[in-house]
Parts: C-alpha cells; structure tokens; sequence
C-alpha cells in the first residue's frame, strides 16, 4: 500500500486487503483429528512454496471463485466440509475484509489495484510491519531471530522442511560423514507471528530477500 506522488488517493493492492485480513482471524482450515491425511490432502492444492501468505491468498481465491457460483449458504458450507476450511472462520474473513475495504474508503479517497502484484511487492509491503520477526537460518527449520531468539519453523508451514534426517553410520574407519542434503528453506524469513507452546515456533512464514530489510528498516 503507498500514497502516488501525482494524486491524492491511497492505491492499495487487492492482495494485500486479502492478506492483511486473513492474518486477523484464526487458521482457516480445519484438521479434525478423525480426518488428518484426508485434510493435510485437501490442504495441498492451496500451498504456495515458500510463502504461507501466498498460501492464504490462494484460499481465498480458491473460496470465492466457488461462492460466486454455490449461490446458496448450504452449497457453501458442503464446499468448505469438502475442502476441510471452516465455514465460520471464511465468512469470519469475508466480513473483516469488506471492514477493511470500508474503513480505508472513509479515510481517504481510495482505489484498489486490481493487477496482480508479484512477490517482491506483496512481500516487502507485508514486512513493512513485521522487522521484528525476521529470521536467518541457522539449519533445517531453526532459525535465528531478533533478540537472539532461536524459533522454529512451525510445522503447518510451506516452509517447513519435512524431509527425514538419516544418520548413516560409516563403517570405514576416517571416513568422512555424509553430506546433509540441500534444503530448499531460505536464508531469511519473515513470521506473521511468533508463537511459544513447547518451544517458540514462527507460524505464516515467507522467504525474503535481506536486501529488503536494510532498505525498509529506516
């Protein structure tokens, strides 16, 4: 979201409106305990790698390319049943972002961009308000926070590695071990936030380029 030079009116992304609502309310999707495969394979189609924001994005569109089609409050619900999304939390969404949308409109003449923004742009807006929960990677989901806080990615996450660790024992004597293997996690991160249970976990987690810190912190 920025001010233009030329006129006065605030240009705000239609990603961003998404995102900055979704954050606001609890995880959409649900994982019942009696259905956990079948959801975490429901869940798939909306993952964007690397960036849980994205991955939000794409609920939202997945939802309302459908609920402009299921006209009916029951049609809707069965689509979110099917897809293991609350129906509760979506409208939840829906409200809060017609909130949003409204309360820049009275602010301020206002006008949203309809084009798509890349990842750089959605990116760098969104860690506009997140400096302090950026992260650098220190190994396979462990990262190092400000503060000198240790977090973990948390395991929901797109960027969470799940690859399994095997320790292989060498039989030869001196023989070096064997290489880690490459991890597609990135170097520096940004949480949406950091939560403390059994350890501290950063949740809704995206790859950023650290450039973008130096030029945004001022």
């Amino acid at each position: 979201t920025g001010r233009t030079a030329l006129n006065d009116y605030i240009l705000a992304s239609r990603e961003l409106l998404i995102i900055a609502a979704g954050l606001s309310i609890q995880d959409p999707r649900a994982r019942p305990l009696a259905a956990k495969e079948a959801a975490a394979t429901a869940h798939k189609r909306f993952v964007a790698p690397g960036s849980d924001f994205l991955t939000l994005l794409n609920i939202w569109d997945a939802v309302h390319d459908q609920w402009e089609r299921l006209r009916t409050q029951g049609a809707r619900r069965k689509f979110c049943r099917a897809n293991f999304l609350s129906y509760l939390r979506m409208r939840e969404w829906q409200d809060l972002h017609a909130q949003l949308h409204g309360a820049l409109e009275d602010v301020t003449q206002f006008k949203l961009n309809e084009s798509n923004a890349d990842y750089a742009a959605i990116h760098r807006a969104i860690l506009t308000g997140l400096l302090g929960h950026v992260a650098l990677r220190k190994e396979r989901n462990l990262y190092q926070a400000t503060g000198n806080r240790q977090v973990t990615i948390f395991p929901g996450s797109a960027v969470h590695d799940r690859s399994e660790r095997r320790v292989v024992a060498s039989h030869h004597k001196g023989k070096p071990p064997p290489k880690p293997a490459s991890t597609q996690q990135p170097p520096w991160i940004m949480a949406g936030e950091m939560v403390e249970t059994s350890q501290l976990f950063a949740r809704t987690v995206a790859g950023i380029d650290p450039l973008w810190i130096v030029q945004l912190a001022p």
